[in-house]
């Protein structure tokens, strides 16, 4: 497993706009990067921002994406695009009404493949 040692910016476009997102590198379980070929980001972000992640990745598949980040393991910065090839999305207990509430999560796994 690595990880990331800086956020990671997400950025697409779509219909003429660029819509971003950064997910601190404290929700990034996982980061495989594989020089400009294969990139795979599992995400697991829990509270508020759970449901601005979801938002932003649903419906995503085969659109283009510019990551860029640091990678801790040799602490290469990586700035690239990327095609998202395939998306996992489960998402976590929803809140609830009881007193131990739990937050809102989702889990993603984000498959990218070179351009």
């Amino acid at each position: 497993m690595s990880g990331v040692s800086a956020p990671v910016l997400f950025q697409q476009k779509e219909e003429g706009m660029v819509k971003e997102l950064i997910v601190s590198e404290e929700f990034v379980k996982d980061f495989y990067f594989r020089s400009d070929a294969h990139l795979m980001v599992m995400l697991r972000v829990m509270g508020t921002d759970s449901d601005r992640v979801k938002d932003f990745f649903e419906d995503s598949e085969r659109n283009k994406f510019l990551v860029k980040t640091t990678e801790s393991l040799h602490g290469n910065q990586i700035s690239e695009e990327f095609i998202l090839a395939s998306i996992y999305m489960d998402e976590g207990p929803p809140l609830s009404v009881d007193i131990d509430q739990e937050l809102p999560m989702v889990r993603l796994v984000l498959d990218f493949q070179g351009k």
